[in-house]
């Protein structure tokens, strides 16, 4: 709960065609925390996490298998994060 600032935002892009939590962006440390655990356990089990900078900001990749399954891109201020963009979108995930 500490790295996330208390006003951080989650912005979630399934395209219509990957799991998104919202069409709207959701704010504040608790709801984000708990909207991204509720999700996390709903990831496969197999599934494994690599550490990237994507259009240079810190994110992580989940991969099923060799398919990336979900980017998390972080706005970083200082040692908190301010914003979460989670992409599931399979067509914006071809080029990762």
């Amino acid at each position: 709960m500490d790295v996330l600032a208390p006003d951080v935002t989650l912005w979630t892009d399934g395209g219509g065609k990957g799991p998104a939590t919202s069409l709207l962006p959701v704010h504040g440390r608790d709801t984000v925390a708990e909207l991204l655990v509720t999700v996390a356990a709903n990831v496969p089990v197999d599934s494994t996490v690599a550490y990237r900078n994507i259009n240079g900001d810190p994110s992580a990749i989940l991969f099923t298998g060799d398919s990336p399954f979900a980017v998390m891109v972080l706005d970083v201020d200082g040692s908190q994060v301010t914003g979460v963009y989670s992409i599931t979108n399979p067509d914006k995930l071809t080029r990762i």
